[in-house]
């Protein structure tokens, strides 16, 4: 074992020797490869086609029990240079989505998570529709079928699906940097489980508004209202980005969150939760 080890290494140590030799002439073309990530991209054909969706954060709750994290991330699947999307441009605006928010209890020792969102979704939006007003730079209609469940058997597991659409409008001055965001989101159910969250309707609604108002390297201040028939739900969240405050050196935001809400996490769809949450995002 020794020796096939041995063996190995001055294989590699020949390789090495042997490109070096091939590239001498070469050098200047290093320079296009100063991080690994330069090299690793050229294999990662379809890298471009990841970006965010929802926002990325972590928080911890003024009541630690109801602390919170989510990832959130879309992919393009159709090669918009390809013969499918040529003929059929609209195909371009297909995404895949995965978005997971998990609450968990940093009062406990081990810090378990108390509940997990798996949320896949698949969605089509449009460009930007030429019907809009001359005043509104953005005016978009979303559609999509998204899954959610915990992840749990038994007793515990929660599962549902929504087929919605979203309409937005967006207001935004170059001159100033200012934005708005109003969009209205509506659903129905669709295979909602009938043994582990038959009345979820009741608590999680039908409808829900959403507004973002901000400046583009400043404060942003979104809020989301839904309404069902035990009651309505808020959630309000606020950041900053933290680059203004440590001369351009930190690409994270500082982020506060206000939830008051029914049916926050699906394993406790019936309660309300009411938290107070403060912590860093990487996109909001």
């Amino acid at each position: 074992m020794f020796k096939i080890f041995w063996m190995f290494v001055v294989l590699c140590g020949l390789l090495s020797a042997s490109f070096a030799l091939a590239d001498e002439d070469l050098e200047p073309a290093q320079e296009k490869y100063l991080q690994y990530d330069d090299l690793f991209s050229l294999y990662q054909t379809h890298a471009d086609n990841f970006s965010a969706y929802q926002p990325i954060y972590g928080l911890i709750g003024t009541n630690p029990e109801k602390s919170s994290f989510q990832i959130s991330f879309k992919y393009r699947p159709l090669n918009p240079q390809g013969s499918w999307v040529q003929a059929r441009p609209w195909l371009q605006r297909v995404f895949l989505a995965y978005t997971q928010t998990t609450f968990y209890d940093l009062k406990e020792a081990s810090t378990p998570f108390e509940d997990t969102s798996y949320k896949p979704e698949i969605f089509f939006i449009t460009e930007n529709l030429d019907s809009r007003p001359q005043s509104m730079q953005g005016f978009f209609i979303k559609t999509g079928l998204q899954h959610e469940s915990n992840g749990r058997g038994g007793d515990m597991s929660r599962s549902t699906n929504f087929l919605y659409v979203r309409p937005m409008t967006i207001f935004y001055s170059e001159d100033s940097g200012l934005g708005l965001m109003l969009a209205a989101r509506a659903w129905t159910y669709v295979n909602n489980s009938r043994d582990h969250n038959p009345d979820l309707h009741r608590y999680r609604g039908y409808f829900e508004l959403e507004t973002k108002l901000g400046k583009d390297d400043f404060i942003v201040v979104g809020a989301k209202l839904r309404w069902a028939s035990q009651g309505a739900s808020v959630q309000v969240d606020a950041t900053y980005p933290l680059h203004r405050l440590v001369s351009g050196n930190l690409d994270l935001f500082f982020h506060v969150q206000y939830v008051n809400a029914l049916a926050e996490n699906l394993l406790d769809y019936q309660s309300r939760t009411e938290s107070l949450r403060l912590g860093l995002a990487l996109v909001r």
